[in-house]
């Protein structure tokens, strides 16, 4: 008699939740408090990051549009094929965003980057759509797995984020605990070169999470604060810092014989030492995989004394990990140049 009442009671409780709904109550990683209402299944992802860590949850298929910045990154022709059919609704950053469309695609939810709460705010205040943010800047590792925490709650996949999170944290910190013993003296003063798609060799980076991490110090961080993650330097400036490693993103044209052969850097102590090397690198954002991979790659090229392990090896283990197809290295190595370690 009690199992039958029991039964009964959750056949009652599986209607009732069928005629009124359920909500997900969540926090953003910006500390908005947003609702979401039935299960998710449609996501417009209007930021690169949560675009790729929806990818990497295995919730690829749940993603009806995408920005435009997003249909830029190359690697996705590889780790996912099939975004280049998913639609384009523009970007809020220059200002093309179609929110007519949006609504028409009838999501149920929609994700912004950290930095873009005020155009979350309006979006969802206008179309009663939850817009959920993901972080704004990474300083620390645990600002990046926020994004993982917080999409893997949102699709249902929490077990794998939480499988990836540990990958995640668990090289970078493998790092972290050799460098953080190190002194500035024992730290290599480093330039980090190039941006996306082109081959301009006085853009430099100021952003030195993965750098500080692998035992780097950023010469051009001090110089330049805020705004851009990059910013154009003179060559005089450049020969002032005379770094002692030079390193060029991943997707940048340039290549290190350019900087090698270059007159202008013939100057340099990098140049001098034959220490160019180009690291893997991502259009916008942190692409999981290279988050980890770039930290290695760089912690290598810094300190090959302190570190055994075979970075191709590790490299790939890596994206099969997040990504779960193998050989990405040996095809993203060849297809963009990265250095050899």
């Amino acid at each position: 008699m009690r199992l039958r009442t029991t039964a009964a009671l959750a056949i009652i409780f599986v209607e009732l939740f069928a005629q009124i709904g359920w909500a997900m109550q969540i926090t953003d990683c910006v500390g908005r408090d947003v609702t979401i209402s039935g299960e998710v299944d449609r996501i417009i992802s209007l930021n690169a990051d949560a675009t790729r860590v929806l990818i990497s949850l295995g919730a690829g298929d749940s993603i009806i549009g995408v920005d435009s910045s997003t249909k830029n990154d190359p690697m996705f022709n590889v780790t996912y094929p099939t975004l280049k059919d998913i639609e384009d609704v523009g970007s809020h950053f220059s200002g093309t965003l179609n929110v007519e469309r949006i609504v028409a695609l009838k999501p149920d939810v929609i994700l912004f980057g950290g930095s873009s709460k005020s155009t979350a705010e309006t979006i969802q205040n206008q179309t009663g759509i939850p817009c959920v943010c993901s972080y704004v800047g990474v300083k620390k590792v645990d600002d990046f797995l926020c994004g993982y925490k917080l999409i893997g709650e949102i699709v249902d996949r929490e077990n794998r984020s939480n499988e990836i999170q540990s990958c995640i944290k668990n090289e970078i910190n493998g790092v972290i605990e050799i460098t953080s013993k190190l002194s500035d003296s024992e730290k290599p003063r480093v330039l980090m070169i190039g941006s996306p798609f082109d081959k301009d060799p006085y853009k430099v980076t100021i952003l030195s999470g993965p750098m500080d991490w692998a035992g780097g110090i950023n010469v051009a961080s001090e110089q330049y604060k805020g705004g851009s993650p990059t910013k154009t330097a003179s060559m005089e400036q450049i020969a002032q810092w005379n770094p002692d490693i030079i390193i060029i993103s991943g997707l940048s044209f340039l290549k290190p014989e350019d900087i090698l052969s270059d007159p202008n850097y013939k100057q340099l102590n990098a140049v001098k030492n034959d220490k160019v090397f180009k690291v893997y690198s991502s259009t916008v954002g942190y692409d999981p995989a290279i988050f980890v991979i770039q930290t290695l790659q760089m912690a290598k090229i810094m300190h090959p004394d302190k570190y055994d392990f075979d970075f191709a090896t590790k490299a790939d283990t890596i994206f099969k990990e997040i990504y779960g197809i193998s050989g990405l290295h040996q095809i993203f190595s060849a297809q963009f140049g990265i250095s050899k370690v």
